[in-house]
């Protein structure tokens, strides 16, 4: 394989290197798919490998030799500066973070660079949202290069293997919005309808993660402490890593030992607080009857996407509460915790590193904001429906309400933005507010059905990788399912430039 270390200008002089779709990291059944055709380029192992004359060229994406001057580093910096969320969520050596963040800006240029070489016009992730580190300094690459993303968003509506819908953004999150060209022959209605029958009978979605005593067992996840510990030992012992080279990328150390239990023990001491704190339910629905309506704010299990970089701005609980009140809202705030924020260690991720994003001070400051805690088991039902108006970054429950004709108030980036009934702060608690006027509160239940089911009929493919949910479909029938309706896919990217 041939190393190009070319720059803008021999992308101009020899244009049938150009390259209209960069694949991200794509399975390996995948890259066989696309490595030797021309009008693709795959990113993998720090490089972007591309099939030109008969042969596999490569761009590696080391640190550059050069540096554009049209490169705007100034705004490549805000937007690792913007990602610092993931950093704290991935890496556990903040003081080595300036010399990592000066090794992702070099990373961006470097991948600004390739981007340009091969006129990379469309970017394909195989994940629902750039949640990692790596991958979201290829989405500022992107940025810069002026190169759209797509993301393959894995759906609630759908059993079995379930379904991705494609999601595409020219520049960042913001402006994220649904790719809506078919790219198979599955409708979606009967799925839609099947949700809200869910959620109308009180049962929670069914590709939600199952929370066990496992999961929940304090005892278990220092057991599991103390296996990364021995584990953590026995690698340096046997030398396990000596001469392995990794690329200054891959350098950053991930949380220790000792600091997992920091964080496990610091998850207990939060929540032993929050449930000393809490009123119970009749206490609750008495001081509801009381000074009624209220809004009630249905907390995310963190860290994850749906908080950031979903949330946008709201990454964080408090930015959301202290949000409502320079709004203008000055009542009391109904605070509910996710159940999630109990696992200590699941068996898909691990360890679940909850004690990042709670603490008893962070509680402290909800109450003085004028939160009050409520049992993470509250549900609203009856009477409750009429009194409290839901509040969330980009929760769930904003799918299920628009399904039944209630509205819901987001304050992030949700996928299903512009759903009826989907209120961002502004439109909630400012002037005129759909808080305000409880007749706001309801609309036509017909709405939100015929919104996601007309968004997702034949624009989804089959998720046979399993994405989001980390267990893929060992059937063949759903591999053939899942090739052919991505390259209908990638026909419609190269057809007509992602048109919505």
């Amino acid at each position: 394989m041939q190393t190009v270390h070319g720059n803008r200008q021999s992308a101009i002089g020899n244009r049938h290197v150009i390259r209209k779709t960069l694949l991200i990291e794509p399975y390996a059944f995948l890259s066989s798919q696309y490595s030797e055709n021309e009008g693709y380029a795959i990113y993998a192992e720090k490089s972007v490998a591309y099939w030109l004359n008969g042969a596999r060229q490569s761009i590696g994406i080391g640190y550059p030799e050069t540096i554009p001057s049209d490169i705007d580093l100034e705004a490549i910096r805000a937007k690792i500066n913007w990602s610092m969320p993931l950093w704290s969520r991935w890496m556990g050596q903040a003081d080595r973070y300036e010399d990592y963040r000066q090794t992702c800006l070099l990373f961006v240029v470097r991948f600004v660079q390739a981007l340009r070489e091969l006129d990379v016009k469309s970017v394909v992730f195989f994940t629902g949202v750039a949640h990692h580190i790596e991958y979201s300094l290829i989405e500022a690459a992107c940025q810069m290069a002026g190169a759209r993303q797509v993301y393959l968003y894995p759906m609630p509506f759908f059993t079995a293997q379930g379904r991705l819908l494609p999601l595409v953004q020219n520049d960042s999150i913001r402006d994220r919005r649904i790719l809506s060209v078919e790219v198979s022959d599955k409708g979606a209605r009967d799925e839609v309808m099947a949700y809200r029958d869910n959620h109308l009978a009180a049962r929670p979605p069914q590709l939600n993660e199952k929370i066990d005593r496992v999961a929940t067992s304090y005892p278990h996840a220092l057991m599991q402490v103390a296996i990364f510990g021995l584990k953590a030992i026995a690698k340096i012992i046997l030398r396990r890593d000596a001469g392995v080279a990794r690329h200054p990328i891959d350098e950053r150390r991930d949380y220790d030992c000792l600091s997992t239990l920091r964080l496990i023990r610091h998850q207990k001491t939060a929540l032993d607080y929050y449930l000393s704190a809490m009123l119970d339910e009749p206490s609750v629905d008495r001081m509801v009857e009381a000074e009624g309506p209220l809004p009630i704010l249905y907390a995310h299990y963190q860290p994850e996407a749906s908080t950031f970089p979903e949330g946008g701005d709201y990454a964080n609980h408090l930015d959301v509460v202290i949000a409502m009140r320079r709004l203008g809202y000055r009542g009391k705030i109904l605070y509910k915790e996710h159940p999630g924020s109990w696992i200590y260690y699941s068996r898909i991720v691990g360890f679940s590193r909850v004690g990042l994003c709670r603490s008893v001070e962070y509680y402290r400051q909800l109450a003085a904001l004028g939160c009050v805690f409520v049992p993470p088991s509250y549900k609203l039902r009856d009477q409750r429906l009429r009194q409290l108006f839901p509040v969330t970054i980009t929760g769930s429950v904003g799918v299920e309400r628009s399904m039944v004709g209630l509205a819901t108030c987001c304050a992030g980036l949700p996928w299903f933005k512009g759903a009826p009934g989907v209120h961002d702060l502004a439109t909630t608690f400012g002037e005129d507010g759909v808080f305000f006027d409880r007749q706001r509160w309801q609309f036509d239940s017909t709405q939100g059905v015929e919104w996601f089911a007309q968004a997702l009929s034949r624009r989804t493919i089959n998720n046979y990788p399993g994405i989001g949910t980390g267990v893929a479909s060992g059937a063949a029938t759903e591999k053939v399912e899942f090739l052919n309706e991505l390259d209908a896919l990638m026909k419609q990217i190269d057809k007509n430039g992602m048109a919505t």
